[in-house]
């Protein structure tokens, strides 16, 4: 259990913000300062304030529409339920363009709109509502951040960091600071901030709230550079009054650093991501589909979580269901040869096998297919199956698993191995037994614990045990992958 308590001065510099929170939503009753009063309030465990500014924000529904921000302001006035009204995307565009017609000095509406066109993968008319909601209030930490988002989903990083760096609040909001670090890190930059932030988190015995994700974000810069003991500190004052982002951080850099995240930090409301990577890494895997499926209804608009959600499926075997979930990845991913792969093994194992064999060789005189050999490979096996040519699907696993071991990719041959194993099996291989036996001896030895929980279906009781202590284990040991447009430690596997 990581501690919660906060110092005094901590204490008393969130109360002195929410009080001009406060002050300021007393002068202007706008939707922009009640939103920074919500969050921050909610933040600093200040309900009546949170419940405050959350009522002038549902006063405004018919102005704002059903958007993502009166969607949480119910959730506050519900006491923090996680449960989710879903996005309706083109009847909420449509309905949010009629309010912007009678007024269109409306920040908020303004980039739920954009959010909305980016999660119809319409990124183009989403800018210029992105661009009007920042000329309306660049001083809201709101806007900003959610501007900044925007640019790095559509590969405009320098556009994001000219943003953050030149906004008037990167000085002194800790918020604004954290999302400046993350962009300065996409570029290849070290961020000025990141220095005297490690330093003063670094020395500090407890820290408030409004500087959670702060920490996560400078704790996974040292994590990057090797100071483990320091990136340990810093992921504790995240977790000590933890977000859905700084607990999504901590809970990646759970393992190597050896941090507990507790089922208390697990319940931060919308901490889905968080808890998907979680229940994973315990091989809870109908409960970690169950929180990805919460992360994709937050995050329309981005890819990764129709990703885990298409892998876990395959886990379970639930390959209809993983269809629809890389078709939804690789409609928002465009032509990354990544997502297509995926899409091509759900196809296979739901039985498309007529766009299936059209779609494998079209990615084979794809030109970034090098990169992907082993994954390529393992799907002419999976294809080649499927088709009753057990002779070829053999061969080309056996390839596969020989590419994987080659370039160096232990958890790209152990899901090789496993579904090798599971395919043969299920399609009656008469080598099945001698196929499993193997990938039950070697996939133990390997860091993929989605391989390991493949094979646990396809062996005896005793066996399956075995693997299934060997899986936590292996968490710890697996590499690391940053993804510092998200500010986040990828851990599902390749």
């Amino acid at each position: 259990m990581l501690p919660t308590r906060q110092s005094e001065g901590s204490k008393k510099k969130d109360e002195l913000e929410v009080s001009h929170k406060l002050r300021e939503l007393e002068l202007v009753r706008s939707v922009p300062v009640a939103a920074e009063l919500m969050f921050l309030a909610s933040a600093a465990g200040n309900e009546i304030a949170a419940r405050q500014a959350a009522e002038v924000i549902l006063a405004s529904r018919a102005q704002i529409g059903s958007t993502q921000l009166v969607r949480s302001a119910q959730q506050v006035l519900q006491g923090g339920s996680s449960d989710r009204v879903e996005s309706v995307s083109k009847d909420f565009v449509k309905h949010a363009r009629k309010l912007l017609a009678i007024d269109y000095r409306n920040p908020v509406l303004l980039m739920d709109t954009a959010r909305e066109l980016a999660a119809m993968r319409q990124d183009k008319a989403a800018l210029r509502y992105v661009r009007a909601a920042v000329a309306l209030a660049p001083s809201s930490r709101f806007v900003l951040r959610a501007a900044a988002r925007y640019y790095l989903h559509v590969g405009e990083h320098e556009i994001a960091h000219d943003l953050l760096r030149r906004s008037p609040l990167v000085g002194s909001d800790p918020w604004v600071q954290a999302s400046e670090i993350a962009v300065a890190t996409v570029l290849g930059k070290t961020s000025n901030l990141a220095k005297p932030a490690i330093k003063r988190l670094s020395e500090a015995k407890h820290v408030g709230a409004e500087v959670t994700e702060l920490a996560s974000a400078v704790g996974t810069v040292e994590l990057l550079s090797g100071s483990d003991k320091k990136a340990k500190t810093l992921f504790k004052h995240a977790l000590s009054h933890p977000n859905d982002n700084s607990l999504a951080q901590a809970e990646w850099a759970a393992a190597r650093l050896k941090l507990v995240v507790d089922h208390q930090a697990l319940q931060t409301p919308m901490s889905y991501e968080a808890n998907s990577h979680n229940a994973y890494r315990r091989q809870e895997i109908d409960s970690a589909i169950d929180h990805a499926v919460l992360w994709a209804k937050d995050e329309p608009f981005a890819s990764r979580p129709m990703d885990a959600q298409c892998y876990l499926l395959c886990l379970k075997g639930r390959y209809a269901e993983s269809l629809v979930a890389a078709k939804a990845a690789h409609d928002l991913d465009g032509d990354d040869i990544g997502p297509a792969l995926n899409l091509l093994f759900a196809q296979i194992q739901a039985g498309d096998l007529d766009d299936a064999m059209e779609d494998f060789l079209r990615l084979g005189r794809h030109p970034d297919l090098k990169m992907h050999a082993t994954h390529y490979l393992a799907n002419g096996g999976a294809l080649a199956y499927a088709s009753g040519d057990f002779e070829l699907g053999r061969q080309l696993y056996q390839r596969a698993i020989k590419s994987a071991r080659m370039r160096g990719e232990p958890y790209s041959e152990g899901l090789a191995r496993a579904f090798f194993a599971r395919i043969a099996t299920n399609v009656g291989d008469p080598q099945a037994n001698t196929i499993v036996h193997e990938s039950a001896e070697i996939v133990s030895r390997l860091p993929s614990v989605g391989a390991i929980y493949v094979v646990q279906g396809l062996v005896d009781a005793k066996k399956r045990k075995e693997l299934q202590t060997t899986a936590s284990a292996r968490v710890a040991k697996r590499a690391w992958r940053w993804d510092a447009i998200t500010n986040t430690l990828l851990m599902l596997d390749p």
